[in-house]
């Protein structure tokens, strides 16, 4: 990886960092809030433009503009004041638009708070890997999936109904794949385990621990490959799949490509689709 910003875009100091402060605003995703904490996206969380959104995350982190584009977007559309053109951190906790069940370090917002990070699900993320110093396609599937497993378990203990369909299915699995492609290797989905406690626990940006941005930037492409490992490597994934009503590869390929373009990325799903069987 390289220890500069991507081509065209000027340096960023990832040593400026500050948590959130009073009346300061911060979103369930742990990667977005990294962005504001480092000064890069707003400090307080607030007034966000599309533009800004999207220079943000293909001038730091190296993300591709069509994901960047798509994300920011779908942000925007999370104000409650639907004729603003801009969005504040805390607005994409709105439930069931970005912000969905099964989240790694989040409560399920049938369980109240949605938004701040949950120490107690965090460390039964961590626990999950055991020994492990850094993941792998493997070692994400399987923690992702406990993961569904436990909030499964949790809302009929609790007899609440489980917001986990198709949607949750893929953008649960695409989030995954994100970090894998942003903190690591988006080709074997490996990453030091380390990074990934710095980025949800400190939601900060690991460059003093020896991350460094991509290369080039986390294309669509990186997303089918990276999204369709983890599904492929997950033993349960038939079913899962039936759970969610997808019986089929061929519909889980279905689901990708209609949910996806709407919400947080885009994939274009290739040949390698049939790897997942």
């Amino acid at each position: 990886m390289s220890t500069n910003p991507p081509e065209g875009h000027p340096p960023v100091d990832w040593t400026k960092w500050e948590p959130a402060g009073e009346g300061d605003v911060r979103s369930p995703c742990p990667m977005i809030n990294a962005l504001a904490n480092h000064h890069i996206l707003p400090h307080s969380g607030k007034g966000i433009s599309k533009s800004m959104a999207v220079t943000a995350l293909t001038s730091t982190i190296n993300l591709d503009s069509t994901i960047a584009n798509v994300f920011a977007s779908v942000a925007l559309t999370t104000n409650p004041d639907h004729s603003a053109h801009t969005f504040d951190l805390d607005h994409v906790s709105t439930h069931g638009i970005i912000e969905h069940d099964v989240s790694l370090s989040r409560n399920d917002i049938a369980f109240g708070d949605n938004h701040t990070f949950n120490s107690e699900i965090w460390g039964k993320v961590i626990d999950s890997y055991g020994l492990e110093k850094e993941t792998s396609f493997e070692s994400a599937s399987r923690v992702r999936y406990e993961r569904v497993r436990a909030c499964k378990a949790a809302h009929e203990a609790a007899g609440k109904e489980f917001g986990y369909g198709v949607k949750e299915f893929v953008l649960s699995y695409g989030e995954s794949a994100l970090f894998l492609g942003l903190l690591g290797s988006p080709e074997e989905g490996k990453i030091p385990l380390k990074y990934l406690r710095v980025l949800f626990e400190d939601e900060r940006l690991p460059f003093k621990e020896g991350w460094r941005p991509s290369e080039r930037p986390i294309t669509q492409n990186d997303m089918n490959h990276m999204i369709f490992s983890l599904i492929k490597a997950n033993e349960h994934k038939a079913a899962e799949a039936a759970e969610v009503g997808l019986g089929t590869i061929h519909a889980v390929e279905n689901a990708v490509t209609s949910i996806l373009p709407s919400y947080c990325t885009i994939i274009i799903i290739g040949k390698s689709a049939s790897n997942a069987t």
